[in-house]
C-alpha cells in the first residue's frame, strides 16, 4: 500500500489550527519576505499567497494588504489592484503549470464558504479530469507538488518579464 503525505492538511482536517494571533494575510502583507515560503507576490496594495489548504495544485489567494472583510469596504484602486494581481497570478500559473482552465472567485461570508475574515480572491487552476475518487472516498486531495515548491516556481515566474503562455 502506498501512502499519501500531505502534512500541511492535518491542522485543517483535525480542526486544531494553531495559527499565530491575528490575521495570517495581514502578517503576510506586512512582511518583506515570504511567510513560510508561501507568499508568491507582495505588491503595493495586494499580497498573493499559495493556499495552505488547496483545492488543486497552484491554488493561490489574492488579498488586499489592508485588512478588509467585504468588497464594499475596498477603495476603487484596491479593487483594481486585486484584479490586476489575479491577472498576474493567472499568467504565472499558465506559464508554470499549464492548466486547462481556472476557477476564480470570492467566498463572501461563512455561509458562502469563507473560512477567514480577511477578504481574498481564490485563483484555482484546473485540468480536465483533475477530480477523482480520492476526495469522495478518502477525504484526501492528491497534489503532485509540495506547496512551497509551487510557491517558489510562481515567485520566479512573477519576477520574469511577461511572456504569453505556451499553447
Amino acid at each position: 500500500m502506498r501512502r499519501l503525505w500531505a502534512p500541511w492538511r492535518m491542522s485543517y482536517v483535525s480542526g486544531e489550527e494553531t495559527a499565530e494571533d491575528g490575521c495570517f494575510l495581514c502578517r503576510a502583507g506586512d512582511r518583506g519576505s515570504p511567510e513560510d515560503g508561501l507568499v508568491v507576490e507582495l505588491a503595493a496594495r495586494t499580497v498573493t499567497v499559495a493556499n495552505r489548504f488547496p483545492y488543486s495544485s497552484g491554488h493561490v489567494v489574492v488579498a488586499p494588504r489592508r485588512h478588509a472583510t467585504g468588497l464594499e469596504e475596498l477603495a476603487p484602486e484596491e479593487s483594481a489592484a486585486i484584479l490586476a494581481a489575479a491577472q498576474r497570478a493567472i499568467a504565472a500559473l499558465s506559464l508554470v503549470m499549464r492548466p486547462e482552465g481556472f476557477n476564480v472567485g470570492f467566498n463572501l461570508g461563512r455561509a458562502a464558504g469563507a473560512s477567514i475574515d480577511h477578504l481574498h480572491l481564490h485563483v484555482v487552476p484546473r485540468w480536465g479530469g483533475d477530480t477523482n475518487f480520492m476526495p469522495v472516498l478518502a477525504d484526501v486531495k492528491v497534489l503532485p507538488e509540495h506547496l512551497e515548491a509551487t510557491a517558489a516556481r510562481l515567485r520566479e515566474a512573477l519576477r520574469a518579464p511577461a511572456r504569453p503562455p505556451a499553447p
